[in-house]
């Protein structure tokens, strides 16, 4: 996921929209699950599983900004020593925070937390982001634990002159072919994390990151266009055809990358920008993407004690979690991961003073 908070100066004001968009898709997908789980009726069909395509957007977007931030970076170790504090100092505060009031829950009552899982998660690893066989204690941290393995592998490109960029990018790409051709992906948690075909979609940002500095963001609004009608086209055919969500990282990858990559480039290229709202969501977006299912099992188990059998009442208790989640999060970032997000800006100015 998408997580990284360049200097205001060098901030695209519509890829921070467009997290918020990708944020409340994830939690469109989860309000799916949640309403079959405590009503005894649906409003929403497996169509709503497709908000999980967020994720994707997440992943474009990540390699889309690291490209971004690496064009104007120094090169050398301290540069990757920078880079690293950074992107650690970003993604896990308000991820351990988050996980710390899950394990909470669980302490007190396991059958909130771990009822969808086949086996309890590894709590060291799930704090620690690293690959394992079992899902991470906070749910959506899978999609963490490959930011982080993107950051290590992109962290080299920081070892190159700028011109090298593209090439590595090239390179990258390849061995990861190379690896899934062998099948070298299937050793082991953290060689499969390597070799994940979900790092092309990272590569697809990060190879329009480097087209949007190169030609200056020509074609953009062409490409929002196209990437839209790519969206739409081919969410229509596999939601009439009946096809569930995606489940094969490859599947994600042949279908989503290249409509993600097409609006990832055309929204940070146009020079309208989205409204204010979405830009704000876009801030709350890492604090959404973390509570959100917390939130939606508190509030849905509120809503079971008085669903009906009908639907009168799902459209305004979707409607409800949805406004709640968000309000949730709004907190969380106001009073947890903003003063956190400061901390670590001040700490990274003393450790590493610009030349």
């Amino acid at each position: 996921m998408s997580f990284e908070t360049p200097a205001p100066a060098n901030r695209l004001a519509n890829i921070q929209s467009l997290r918020g968009i990708a944020a409340l898709l994830v939690v469109f997908s989860h309000l799916m699950v949640i309403e079959r789980k405590y009503s005894p009726d649906q409003l929403l069909g497996s169509w709503a599983d497709y908000g999980q395509v967020g994720v994707d957007l997440f992943f474009v977007i990540s390699g889309f900004i690291m490209v971004h931030v690496a064009m104007k970076m120094r090169r050398g170790g301290k540069a990757v020593l920078e880079f690293l504090f950074a992107r650690m100092t970003r993604v896990y505060p308000l991820y351990w925070l988050v996980s710390a009031a899950v394990l909470m829950v669980w302490l007190v009552r396991p059958d909130m937390v771990f009822s969808s899982f086949k086996t309890e998660p590894n709590i060291i690893k799930s704090f620690l982001l690293y690959p394992d066989t079992r899902d991470p204690l906070l749910a959506v941290g899978w999609t963490l634990i490959h930011e982080i393995g993107f950051y290590l592998v992109f962290v080299l490109a920081l070892l190159l002159k700028p011109k090298w960029l593209l090439p590595f990018l090239l390179l990258w790409a390849g061995i990861v072919g190379l690896g899934q051709y062998i099948g070298v992906n299937s050793h082991s948690p953290l060689i499969a994390l390597l070799f994940s075909p979900l790092t092309y979609e990272f590569l697809a940002g990060a190879l329009a990151g480097w087209i949007f500095h190169k030609c200056k963001a020509k074609f953009a609004f062409a490409s929002l266009v196209l990437g839209l009608l790519l969206w739409a086209l081919g969410l229509y055919v596999l939601i009439t055809a009946g096809h569930s969500m995606i489940e094969s990282h490859m599947g994600r990858v042949v279908h989503f990358a290249l409509p993600a990559t097409l609006t990832v480039y055309g929204l940070a290229g146009i020079k309208t920008n989205l409204p204010k709202w979405s830009q704000i969501l876009g801030d709350w977006s890492y604090a959404l993407y973390l509570t959100h299912i917390l939130s939606l099992t508190i509030f849905g188990r509120i809503w079971h004690r008085f669903a009906q059998d009908s639907l009168w009442d799902n459209i305004p208790a979707l409607l409800i979690m949805t406004i709640a989640s968000i309000m949730v999060a709004g907190l969380s970032y106001k009073l947890a991961e903003k003063p956190m997000l400061m901390a670590a800006k001040n700490l990274r100015r003393r450790l590493f003073p610009p030349a």
